[in-house]
């Protein structure tokens, strides 16, 4: 699994492999209907392979379906497309098996498969399945020809294959129309993923340009007021501490010391609380709130749990909440400001809502707040998401993958 593209986050690959699954369906769907129209035109049996099997296919992915909706990672996501694909190899080898072997087009069968298999899987997992393919291709053909397997031929008849019409019909119908209109299908609706990937790509690439401007004019605007904070209040405090040890003040002097430690502490914890290193997410945001609520007349109802979580999931749960405080205190005009976070198995979720003044989506100002957060939210492999209505409030909510 080296291939693996971890950096992949989860919904958006469970997002692809769910249209792959409509794209099959539809497939197989036109493969059926074409099928269909033979089986309503000649004297083919509805139970002949040639039909049977596709259906079974078919319905093969609604439990393939349910199974991807329940993976919540990459790694799950890969072995269960890569299960489907092993079952789907081996039951195309069946289909083989009872449509003729190598009299007829059954190696085309396995077109779909290796097509998904190495458009989706890692490297190594698509040549697996390509490997599976030919060589369950190759067994079929080479059993056949042993005698360790009986032969099954798909049209018997004592007239040459070309005069009997149910053969004529079956070879254009199922192997020059249904076969490449389902694969013309295929490609379109692969070429269609793959363009709006590269859509996404570029919308992503110009909003990391844009956070990327915000960002350096935040670092900047930080070096400002720390640089202020320095000089004005720690600057002050030593000159006057110099000023009183000159006099011979010494307990003027140590008190100013004294406040001059307090403010540096201060802007230590204020650029990382020792605390999320120390003890962890939860005394860190309980210290957090603690503040907040000191300088402000917002009343905080908070749920934190106990301990040290992972990181990078931690940090970025308290920076996303930590920006989230920012905004309530400077924009929603709140009386109470509720705060959840939880553990739940492998990940963390996190709820921070208030009862201000909400935001409209279409005025709401793209300030570094919640592209900030999402940017925080993106790089530990994470959801978030900003609901918000004009008189409502504003609730941001985020999951974090703690591995």
């Amino acid at each position: 699994m080296s291939e693996a593209r971890p950096q992949t986050p989860v919904p958006a690959l469970r997002s692809t492999i769910q249209r792959t699954i409509l794209v099959r369906r539809i497939s197989l769907g036109m493969f059926c209907g074409v099928a269909a129209v033979v089986v309503l035109t000649s004297d083919i049996s509805p139970l002949n392979p040639l039909f049977a099997v596709p259906f079974t296919w078919l319905l093969l992915t609604v439990p393939f379906a349910w199974l991807i909706r329940r993976q919540r990672s990459v790694s799950g996501l890969h072995m269960v497309h890569t299960g489907f694909l092993v079952f789907e190899v081996l039951l195309i080898a069946l289909l083989v098996h009872l449509l003729g072997g190598v009299e007829w087009i059954g190696a085309v069968f396995y077109l779909y498969t290796v097509i998904y298999a190495n458009f989706f899987l890692p490297k190594s997992l698509g040549y697996m399945i390509t490997g599976l393919a030919v060589g369950s291709y190759t067994g079929v053909a080479l059993a056949e020809y042993a005698g360790l397997i009986p032969h099954n031929p798909l049209f018997p008849t004592d007239e040459p294959l070309y005069r009997h019409l149910p053969y004529v019909i079956a070879t254009i119908a199922v192997g020059a129309i249904g076969l490449y209109a389902a694969l013309a299908f295929t490609v379109r609706a692969f070429a269609a993923m793959y363009e709006r990937q590269q859509v996404e790509l570029l919308r992503r690439q110009q909003g990391l340009r844009r956070l990327s401007s915000r960002l350096l004019s935040a670092r900047e605007e930080e070096r400002r007021r720390i640089a202020a904070k320095l000089h004005d209040e720690l600057g002050q405090l030593l000159a006057a501490a110099r000023w009183a040890l000159a006099a011979e003040d010494t307990q003027e002097a140590g008190a100013l010391l004294g406040q001059a430690v307090e403010g540096t502490r201060s802007l230590a914890r204020d650029l990382r609380p020792p605390l999320l290193d120390e003890l962890g997410l939860g005394p860190a945001l309980r210290h957090l709130l603690e503040r907040f609520q000191a300088s402000s007349d917002i009343r905080v109802e908070a749920e934190i749990p106990h301990g040290k979580l992972p990181e990078p999931a931690q940090t970025a749960a308290f920076r996303v909440i930590q920006e989230a405080l920012e905004n309530v205190s400077r924009h929603s005009q709140a009386r109470t400001l509720h705060v959840e976070v939880q553990r739940e198995g492998e990940r963390i979720t996190g709820r921070v809502s208030d009862d201000g003044v909400g935001f409209s989506k279409h005025k709401a100002v793209e300030g570094l707040g919640i592209p900030g957060m999402r940017e925080w939210v993106s790089l530990a492999g994470g959801e978030l998401s900003v609901s918000s209505a004009p008189g409502e409030g504003t609730e941001v909510s985020f999951r974090l993958p703690l591995k």
